[in-house]
């Protein structure tokens, strides 16, 4: 690897950030961000859509995140003793990949000759996160950590301290593989051929890609136009189908509500269903949406 720290990083939002490839488009590149969509970061990156304005909730959230560092940075050493930390944020660049690239990593650890990641991530809780009990990363975290691992050539286990606002934070640790940090690379240069040869990816079923769809066609005009038989026939379908299923919906988290009362956890067996927590000034039922129903009548037979 040719890796290098770059002197002068490029800043978040930026022209040169938005031109080069960094570990946060990774998710989405591989289609497997929870937040954006292929067909999201495509059109973006293609200068179809203008990247999506950081109101002050969202500059407050990253105002938070910045903070919450400091003080997972402490944790992470008392954890880790014998183990410094850089005092802020460091950014690398891999000079040999033959797209811009940049790495910009929370803390790096060292002790000796030793050197690691360490990340800080912020989240409600460790259900927002998306630790399903299992205590593993999300996948797309993971694919995040280990291209940031490829690009800065820090390849010993990094280390991802996750900062709920509600729990004790919890550090789980990335190994790297340089199998899956090929396929990465394999598939970020299909990325910049899609773009080159300008084939978007195919709609999807995310908010996201519905968001970035209005935002393609913000103009009305007088224009008819005909819908095929089958488009028709399912959106009418659907539509009424989604009345439906929302009011069923409502009647059996109401139940499931009644059922656990006060209790923070459901289980059928060992398999988690679903956890109360607070949200506003209420609370919020989450399902476990990673439960396999059929596990349940497994579990009954």
């Amino acid at each position: 690897m040719t890796s290098r720290e770059v002197a002068v990083k490029a800043a978040p939002g930026s022209p040169e950030w938005h031109a080069m490839v960094t570990p946060s488009k990774v998710p989405p590149i591989l289609g497997i961000s929870r937040w954006q969509s292929q067909f999201t970061a495509w059109h973006i990156a293609a200068g179809n859509l203008p990247p999506e304005r950081i109101g002050d909730a969202k500059q407050d959230d990253f105002d938070y995140g910045h903070a919450a560092e400091l003080a997972a940075a402490e944790y992470w050493k008392f954890k880790n003793p014998g183990w410094r930390l850089s005092r802020g944020e460091i950014q690398y660049t891999d000079d040999s990949l033959e797209f811009a690239n940049a790495a910009t990593i929370d803390r790096r650890a060292s002790r000796g000759s030793l050197r690691r990641i360490v990340e800080v991530k912020t989240a409600r809780s460790l259900e927002e996160w998306g630790d399903d009990g299992s205590g593993e990363v999300p996948a797309d975290y993971a694919a995040q950590v280990i291209m940031q691992q490829r690009i800065s050539g820090l390849t010993a286990p990094a280390d991802v301290v996750l900062w709920p606002q509600y729990g004790k934070p919890r550090i789980y640790t990335i190994e790297y593989d340089p199998r899956i940090a090929a396929a990465i690379l394999m598939a970020i240069r299909r990325w910049h051929t899609s773009l080159y040869i300008e084939r978007p990816p195919a709609l999807d079923d995310t908010v996201s890609t519905y968001e970035s769809v209005r935002r393609l066609h913000p103009d009305i005009d007088e224009r008819e136009v005909q819908l095929t038989s089958a488009l028709a026939h399912e959106y009418l379908t659907t539509v009424a189908e989604e009345k439906d299923v929302a009011k069923r919906l409502t009647g059996v988290k109401s139940r499931v509500l009644d059922a656990m009362s006060g209790a923070k956890t459901a289980k059928t067996g060992e398999l988690l269903i679903a956890t109360r927590g607070p949200h506003g000034k209420g609370i919020a039922l989450k399902s476990n949406t990673k439960a396999d129903p059929a596990e349940i009548e497994r579990l009954a037979a």
